[in-house]
């Protein structure tokens, strides 16, 4: 068991496959009607969240709080991604009389990346390992390019095509943020050898 604790990147990435398997079939309740604004799938965000929210307790900041904020800013970061993704669609891009098939991408692309930069800021908020520059632009640009996954899901009426990936891609990136390996290195005051 202490050597899984030691490899955060899979331990997550198995934990962000799970999230994803349950946000495709326990999505939960959601309020509004599409494409207006409205709070959808409650649980898909709230499951991916407790994966970020165990994440920062485990291999950030051990407190209540921290992991909490993650979890919420998670879930928020669902509902806005999803919205945006349904804003784009039906009005910005239809009205720039963009191909179907294109505009799709985009909206992947877009909204996976909007909602992988607010997961990131959620658990970064309180977990200084996750604060460097070259970990958020990981995790955006990996939300951003699964992202791409979502033509998929709509052509084939399937959720999991989208969530499994990129729930177990930006889970495995924060994770990669938070190994020991990488903390230690970046805190280490040891001076580099000189060849």
């Amino acid at each position: 068991m202490k050597r899984i604790a030691q490899h955060p990147v899979l331990s997550l990435a198995v934990l962000g496959i799970v999230s994803g398997w349950l946000g495709t079939y326990a999505l939960g309740l959601g309020f509004g009607v599409a494409p207006a604004i409205g709070v959808y799938m409650i649980l898909a965000g709230i499951w991916f969240g407790l994966v970020v929210g165990f994440g920062v307790w485990t291999w950030g900041k051990r407190s209540w709080m921290a992991a909490a904020g993650a979890l919420a800013a998670t879930w928020i970061g669902w509902e806005v991604a999803v919205n945006l993704a349904l804003q784009l669609d039906e009005n910005w891009l239809k009205a720039a009389a963009i191909p179907d098939a294109l505009r799709s991408y985009m909206i992947g692309f877009i909204a996976g990346a909007v909602g992988a930069l607010l997961v990131w800021a959620g658990a970064a908020m309180s977990t200084p390992a996750l604060q460097r520059v070259s970990t958020a632009v990981m995790v955006v640009a990996t939300g951003a390019v699964l992202g791409l996954l979502l033509p998929w899901t709509s052509n084939y009426d399937d959720p999991a095509i989208l969530l499994l990936p990129w729930q177990a891609g930006v889970a495995a990136v924060l994770g990669f943020g938070l190994a020991p390996s990488r903390t230690a290195r970046q805190s280490s005051t040891a001076a580099p050898a000189r060849i």
